[in-house]
């Protein structure tokens, strides 16, 4: 054997140890040039489970606000990709949907075989052509406020004479409950039951799959098969599949039945749209309500100014397409929030077949090579200091123009909770008719205050989340009913 001196066998295993993070975390020769988030930090903070916006505020911002940086190379996913820290490139790349399409996700993470890929979110082309007419169709036919105010006051019955009230439970079961009637033509009396099962089966399986290990490591998916999930992931997207079938036998006045009314579909799709809308429609929306109703809490002199507006504009009625279009306030109030803690982090990944120079608003250009894989980081975009000063306020003023017509005093493409380009979210419209409604019964109803040993003191503490969602977590509200 070796005759290894003692002090070499001490340091011989850290020199491994460092020499394969050097070699395993190394990006390629042709992305080098670009600048890079520090890898030790990354890892420690994937391997402590740090939540995806502490992160990138604490990591990746400081390429944005203190260096002047466009983009920053990141190690994700088991790979290097570039996060779009600048609107400028953000917004050219939304715009040429042919030039960057959306990248085909890796096969192993069990997020994908939840979600599958042929739906609008992840479909390119003709196919992406195809989906995306079919599901604006379907939104175009009905705006169901009726709906939600049916379902704020199913809430507010739940909410008792009020008190202490896990907020973020609640909203989860609004947004459930309203994604249920109104997109999928379903029942999932998540308001009502403390104990549904779909809805347990559901945490169960987003628990699962927000490992943060197997989120940094996708390939472990296939070393090490968890054949439990797998079972429990499949038999919940079984369940959405029997929700098809029942809704192609039973019509409805929902989007999915009026998606089934356009012809070219597969089962595969709608039921792999049916799950995107059902994430999209049930858990972004919780979070944005969460969040704005804690920044209301933090700031009770706006929520005053809200709840005047909203009594101006409904009185005692409840709110309509017509009243709530009265609301400006609160309108600046929902937009400040979606900005402040934007419901979901970044986008899927695109990636261009072609060579391409994206240039930054400052001038700078980076140059990257054929099929690099590109995300645009929202949460950096909507902290950066030099085009929203004071990022870390929520500051409503921000979104209140001099008229009507002039709504938002900031660029649009500032402003990007839904993306930008042909490819935003189809059901911003639907969404924000949602936030505002709810909103605005709340203040009918309702005042809140954030309790004093709040753990939310300083910012909305976020749960982990493997789809990169913002969403607070354990946030207790003190409500009282307004006489």
């Amino acid at each position: 054997m070796l005759d290894i001196p003692t002090g070499w066998q001490i340091l011989l295993p850290i020199v491994l140890i460092f020499a394969f993070v050097k070699w395993v975390f190394t990006p390629p020769a042709e992305l080098r040039h670009l600048p890079r988030a520090p890898i030790l930090p990354l890892l420690w903070s994937y391997a402590s489970g740090e939540v995806e916006d502490v992160r990138i505020k604490r990591l990746l911002l400081p390429f944005a606000n203190e260096k002047g940086e466009g983009v920053v190379l990141v190690y994700a996913l088991g790979r290097w990709i570039v996060h779009i820290l600048d609107h400028q490139i953000a917004k050219k790349l939304s715009e040429n949907v042919n030039l960057w399409p959306k990248e085909e996700p890796p096969d192993a993470m069990l997020l994908w075989r939840f979600v599958g890929k042929t739906n609008v979110i992840l479909s390119n082309g003709a196919a992406w052509t195809r989906h995306s007419h079919v599901v604006k169709s379907a939104l175009s036919r009905n705006l169901p406020i009726h709906e939600f105010v049916s379902l704020a006051n199913k809430l507010f019955t739940k909410m008792g004479n009020g008190g202490l009230i896990q907020w973020d439970d609640y909203t989860m079961r609004f947004t459930l409950d309203a994604v249920g009637s109104t997109a999928l033509g379903h029942n999932f009396r998540a308001i009502e039951d403390d104990h549904s099962p779909f809805v347990k089966q559901y945490n169960e399986v987003m628990d699962a799959i927000s490992n943060p290990l197997f989120i940094v490591f996708p390939k472990l998916e296939n070393w090490f098969p968890r054949k439990k999930i797998i079972a429990n992931i499949d038999s919940l997207v079984s369940k959405f599949q029997g929700i098809l079938n029942h809704k192609k036998e039973n019509k409805g006045n929902d989007m999915l039945t009026y998606m089934l009314e356009e012809p070219g579909m597969t089962d595969e799709e709608y039921r792999d749209n049916m799950v995107v809308f059902f994430i999209a429609g049930h858990d972004t929306t919780a979070g944005a309500m969460s969040s704005l109703v804690y920044y209301l809490a933090k700031q009770p002199e706006l929520q005053e100014r809200a709840r005047e507006e909203v009594l101006a504009a409904l009185g005692n009625d409840e709110p309509n397409l017509t009243n709530l279009r009265k609301m400006n306030f609160v309108q600046a109030c929902i937009r400040e929030s979606l900005r402040i803690n934007t419901p979901i982090t970044y986008m899927v990944p695109r990636a261009s077949a072609q060579p391409v120079d994206l240039k930054a608003s400052n001038g700078k250009t980076y140059y990257l090579p054929p099929r690099t894989s590109v995300i645009f980081n929202i949460t950096s975009i909507h902290h950066n200091e030099t085009n929203w000063p004071n990022a870390a306020s929520f500051v409503p003023e921000r979104f209140l123009g001099k008229s009507e017509k002039d709504e938002v005093r900031v660029d649009a493409s500032l402003w990007l909770p839904f993306a930008l380009g042909p490819r935003q979210c189809p059901a911003r419209n639907f969404a924000m008719y949602e936030l505002r409604t709810l909103t605005a019964m709340l203040l009918q109803n309702w005042e809140w205050t954030l309790p004093k040993d709040s753990p939310h003191e300083n910012y909305p503490k976020n749960g982990f989340s493997a789809f990169a969602l913002s969403l607070p977590k354990d946030m207790y509200i003190n409500f009282k009913k307004r006489k």
